[in-house]
């Protein structure tokens, strides 16, 4: 009867979790994905639509929209950059109330990009402020940042 030693079951085991982890390396490339933005959200209940514009890494000048449905607190985002490459996310909010300002978190996932993000994968926490009162238009303030991380633009190419 043949002995099986623990380094003849370890060295084949270590082989083969080496294999399975060597993913392309751009693949598992993750970038931080920071930034700021200000601008408005429009209170029609279900919903809030939030218009911004602002300036983060990967995408210089951008645009977003995000709609967050209040009975779920759940939402969609768009951020678009200056070229029109743009991220899709998916997101959940929580916020804390105040007597001027609600604070509010959002934990968004990337769900779908276009141009140079092609393949992007990644997560990002909003955090931002949205004033009560309402301006003379009927929107209310909103402003904050974000931070995260996201697969390296053009890496699942």
């Amino acid at each position: 009867m043949k002995t099986i030693t623990r380094s003849n079951i370890y060295l084949p085991m270590a082989a083969m979790i080496l294999a399975a982890l060597a993913i392309p390396a751009a693949a598992q490339t993750q970038v931080p994905f920071k930034g700021t933005f200000q601008g408005n959200d429009t209170v029609i209940p279900p919903t809030i639509t939030t218009a911004a514009t602002g300036i983060g890494t990967l995408v210089g000048q951008l645009s977003l929209t995000d709609v967050l449905t209040l009975t779920s607190g759940t939402g969609t985002g768009h951020w678009i950059a200056a070229n029109g490459d743009s991220i899709d996310s998916t997101f959940v909010a929580s916020a804390i109330p105040g007597d001027v300002v609600f604070t509010v978190t959002e934990i968004h996932t990337i769900t779908g990009e276009r141009g140079r993000f092609s393949g992007a994968q990644g997560s990002f926490t909003v955090h931002r402020t949205h004033v009560r009162p309402p301006s003379a238009d009927g929107t209310h303030v909103t402003f904050g940042w974000f931070e995260g991380t996201i697969t390296s633009p053009g890496a699942a190419h």
